[in-house]
């Protein structure tokens, strides 16, 4: 079934409260970043795994917020980036805190690389349940 893909419009609807949209290069999301963010998803997006409009609705976009958050953290960080793989823990003094990572997504290069963002996460989320295969046996015997 063929689905429609979400505009930039429909994103800015989905994300009131959690961009700030504007004209501003410096300070807000551009049009062309939602843009850049949503081509990026259309790279790895597999409609197959919705069984409706509204969940692939709701998995594209996730997957575009993803794409925009990170696209836009390597953005402010210009030629001095570097790439941050996931952090099981980290400390700063006397505190520290520990993340336990299910060994699935940990053993998935794509699904591990989503749990950077709350919006990749929340993608992994609705997207897991389409991962897994049913499998039965069936006892047949042959007509030789």
């Amino acid at each position: 079934m063929p689905y429609n893909y979400p505009s930039i419009a429909d994103f800015k609807t989905f994300f009131a409260r959690d961009f700030p949209f504007g004209t501003d290069s410096e300070k807000t999301i551009l049009d062309s970043d939602i843009a850049r963010a949503m081509q990026d998803a259309n790279a790895t997006f597999n409609p197959a795994l919705w069984d409706d409009q509204a969940g692939f609705t709701n998995g594209y976009m996730y997957l575009s917020a993803h794409n925009l958050v990170m696209n836009i953290r390597a953005s402010t960080q210009g030629l001095n980036g570097q790439f941050n793989f996931l952090q099981a823990s980290k400390g700063v003094g006397p505190a520290s805190e520990s993340f336990s990572i299910p060994q699935r997504i940990l053993d998935n290069p794509h699904l591990a690389m989503l749990c950077k963002t709350n919006y990749g996460s929340r993608y992994v989320q609705l997207v897991m349940p389409s991962l897994c295969g049913q499998v039965f046996t069936a006892e047949e015997t042959t007509n030789a």
